[in-house]
């Protein structure tokens, strides 16, 4: 389609970020954001945002049913549009340690799509894990 922004074509972005499974312990949040190149336009929604914090019992789907709605216009189609997640723990003292990250790239073809996104945890050396712990060099 034609937009009402010059000659560019548009991509709506509408849905929700549902939830999250497998990870070791409860107390759960996602930060996610939208990263697109330099032909694309953000023209209105947020491009980034968090979810509140879940708490399953152990071994439950985390529930946020998070809203995502997002409108984008692009002169070409390099760089396209792709979501970034970082699942999140909250301890009982309120400090948050990351559980994983992950991305996906929006579907190419309108319709109604079902994403899953394969998480990752960088572990480091046991110093690295020993000074992020403590705080020491």
């Amino acid at each position: 389609p034609i937009c009402r922004y010059g000659n560019m074509a548009e991509v709506h972005l509408i849905g929700e970020i549902v939830g999250a499974e497998g990870f070791p312990s409860q107390n759960l949040f996602c930060k996610w954001g939208l990263s697109v190149g330099s032909a694309w336009e953000v023209l209105e929604g947020l491009q980034e945002g968090q979810t509140q914090v879940d708490h399953p019992q152990d071994g439950e789907f985390a529930k946020w049913s998070h809203p995502i709605d997002i409108h984008l216009a692009c002169k070409g189609l390099q760089g396209w549009p792709k979501l970034h997640f970082q699942v999140w723990h909250e301890d009982y003292f309120g400090r948050h340690e990351p559980y994983g990250y992950g991305f996906t790239h929006v579907p190419t073809v309108p319709g109604i799509h079902q994403l899953r996104c394969c998480t990752w945890k960088p572990s480091g050396s046991f110093k690295d894990q020993f000074t992020l712990a403590t705080g020491n060099d």
